[in-house]
C-alpha cells in the first residue's frame, strides 16, 4: 500500500479541507497510509477528528505590495510570495525535509504549488485537484486569467520569467530538470478537476480529468421549508464582509417568498435582528439535502461547491461573486443561461426588483432545468471515490 500527503497551501474557504478530506477518508479505507498538511491550523482539528494523520504546511511570506488585478497565474503567484526568493527558497527547503520524514509517494496539492514543485524536483509522484482555478491552461506564456481584457503576449512572457527566475533561483543546486516554461510548475501525473466542465473557470479543456464535485451538502443545520406546497422558496447562502451584504437582505426581506438565509459568521444577535416571519437568517451552515428540491431560487457569490449543487437540482440561480474566481464561475454559468449576475464592479441594483424579476422570467427556470438533466447521473457523493481511485492508481504505476 502507498503512502499519500494530501496538501494545501493557499485560499482561505473550507472548501479545500472539505474536498481533501474525504479523498484522504477514502484512501485509507482502501488501505493506504495518508497523512494531511493544511495552511490553516483552525482546520486541522477537522482531519484529526477523522483520524488523520496532521501537519502544518510550511507557507510563504505574503508580499507588502501586490497586484490587485493579477492578469495571469504567473502574476497570482507572485502575489502569494513567490518574488520572495529567500522566503520561497526555504518554504521549498522545508517541503523538501517534510518528505524526507514522511516519505510521501505520492503528494496530493489542492492549491499547494510549492508543495507541487518540492514534489517535481523530489522525484515524487504528483496529483493535482481542485475546482479548477488554481490550475492554469499548460500554454506558454500562461494565459490571461480575463480573457475579454487586451493583453499583449510580451506582458504575459514578462510575468513567466519573473515568476521562473525566482523559483530557479530558490531551488539552486537541486533544480533538476530546470523549469523553462512556467507551466511545467504545474505539471502532475494527473490532474483531476472535482467540478463539472461547464463551471471549471478556465474551461472545459483537455488534458485534466473531471470526476465532478463532491458532496457536502448535509454538513450544517438540519432545516425544511415551513410550507413547501405553495409559494416561491429562495436560499441565500452570503458572506457578511460582502459590502453588499445590507442591501441584499434588506432586497431579500421584501419578496413575497419564504426566504432562508445562511451567512457563517455573522454575529447570532445580527442574524435575529434581520430575521423576519417569512426570512429566517442564520449564522451557521445548513445541510442542503432537503432544501434544493423545493428552492426557487439560489443566492450566492457563486463558490464552487453551492454553485455545483444548484446546477444539479435545476435551480436557478442569482450570483454575486466577490472575487475573480467566483466571477469566473458566474460568468461561464450565466453564458450557460438559468443564471444571472451582478459583478462587484456594477453599481447594485434595486435588490428586491432583481429578486423578483429572476423569479418571474420567462426561460430561467427551464434554463436551470436543462443543466440538471445532463448531470441526472452524477454522484456527489461518489466523487472523493474516484478521485481516490486515480490517486492510488498513480502512486502503484
Amino acid at each position: 500500500m502507498a503512502r499519500v500527503l494530501c496538501a494545501w497551501e493557499f485560499g482561505g474557504d473550507l472548501g479545500h479541507v472539505r474536498r481533501l478530506v474525504p479523498i484522504a477518508i477514502e484512501l485509507r479505507t482502501m488501505g493506504h497510509e495518508v497523512a494531511v498538511a493544511f495552511r490553516d491550523s483552525g482546520y486541522l482539528e477537522i482531519a484529526r477528528t477523522e483520524g488523520l494523520e496532521s501537519f502544518i504546511a510550511p507557507l510563504l511570506r505574503a508580499p507588502r505590495m501586490v497586484n490587485p488585478s493579477p492578469v495571469n497565474f504567473s502574476d497570482v503567484l507572485l502575489n502569494l510570495g513567490f518574488e520572495d526568493r529567500r522566503g520561497l527558497a526555504g518554504a521549498l527547503r522545508a517541503w523538501r525535509s517534510f518528505y524526507d520524514l514522511i516519505a510521501p509517494d505520492v503528494v496530493v496539492a489542492d492549491y499547494a504549488p510549492t508543495a507541487l514543485i518540492a514534489a517535481r524536483h523530489a522525484g515524487i509522484r504528483r496529483v493535482t485537484v481542485g475546482t479548477g482555478f488554481s490550475l492554469p491552461v499548460p500554454q506558454d506564456p500562461l494565459p490571461a486569467l480575463r480573457p475579454w481584457a487586451t493583453i499583449g503576449p510580451g506582458v504575459l512572457h514578462a510575468l513567466d520569467e519573473r515568476l521562473l527566475e525566482s523559483v530557479r533561483a530558490s531551488l539552486g543546486a537541486v533544480a533538476e530538470p530546470e523549469p523553462r516554461r512556467a507551466f511545467e510548475l504545474f505539471e502532475a501525473q494527473a490532474q483531476l478537476l472535482c467540478t463539472f466542465p461547464e463551471i471549471d473557470p478556465f474551461g472545459p479543456r483537455e488534458g485534466v480529468e473531471y470526476v465532478g464535485p463532491q458532496g457536502d451538502a448535509t454538513s450544517g443545520l438540519d432545516l425544511r421549508w415551513r410550507d413547501a406546497s405553495r409559494g416561491k422558496r429562495v436560499f441565500a447562502y452570503l458572506k457578511p464582509r460582502d459590502p453588499r451584504f445590507e442591501a441584499v437582505l434588506s432586497g431579500l426581506r421584501k419578496l413575497d417568498a419564504e426566504v432562508l438565509v445562511a451567512a457563517p459568521g455573522l454575529a447570532p444577535d445580527r442574524a435575529r435582528a434581520a430575521s423576519t416571519p417569512r426570512m429566517r437568517v442564520l449564522c451557521d451552515a445548513v445541510n442542503l439535502d432537503p432544501l434544493l428540491p423545493g428552492m426557487s431560487l439560489c443566492v450566492s457569490h457563486a463558490g464552487p461547491g453551492l454553485a455545483a449543487r444548484a446546477l444539479a437540482a435545476g435551480v436557478a440561480m442569482a450570483l454575486l461573486p466577490l472575487q475573480l474566481e467566483q466571477f469566473l464561475i458566474a460568468k461561464r454559468i450565466v453564458d450557460g443561461g438559468g443564471a444571472a449576475m451582478v459583478s462587484p464592479e456594477e453599481a447594485a441594483p434595486d435588490f428586491a426588483e432583481w429578486f423578483a424579476s429572476l423569479l418571474e422570467r420567462p426561460g430561467f427556470v427551464e434554463a436551470a432545468a436543462r443543466h440538471a438533466q445532463a448531470h441526472r447521473g452524477h454522484s456527489f457523493a461518489a466523487a472523493a471515490k474516484r478521485a481516490a481511485e486515480r490517486i492510488a492508481a498513480v502512486a502503484s504505476a
